[in-house]
């Protein structure tokens, strides 16, 4: 009926998880990789979906500036907002199941 609770540690639970991405993005990327098979599918996507976006607009500042770093900023939050939507509508396709 309902789903045993997840034990995750402190780190990859929401709102930690949240900071680390923003503050420093490719520590959480691998604090994921780490911890990837030990995760439900569900937590391992929200987790990939945050981690991949900071990661992105992490990337990004170590471009030069002008024209170049503004056109991959605009492709880094079009691939984020992309893999945000492709998740969320595989969640709706499985709840819709």
């Amino acid at each position: 009926m309902s789903d045993p609770v997840e034990r995750l540690p402190f780190y990859l639970k929401r709102f930690p998880f949240f900071v680390i991405s923003y503050i420093v993005a490719p520590l959480a990327s691998l604090l994921l990789l780490i911890h990837w098979k030990s995760l439900r599918p569900q937590t391992r996507d929200a987790r990939l979906i945050v981690s991949s976006l900071f990661l992105l607009l992490f990337l990004v500042d170590f471009f030069p500036r002008g024209w170049y770093q503004n056109a991959m900023l605009a492709f880094a939050i079009t691939v984020g907002l992309f893999i945000t939507f492709i998740g969320l509508e595989g969640k709706r396709s499985k709840h819709d199941k």
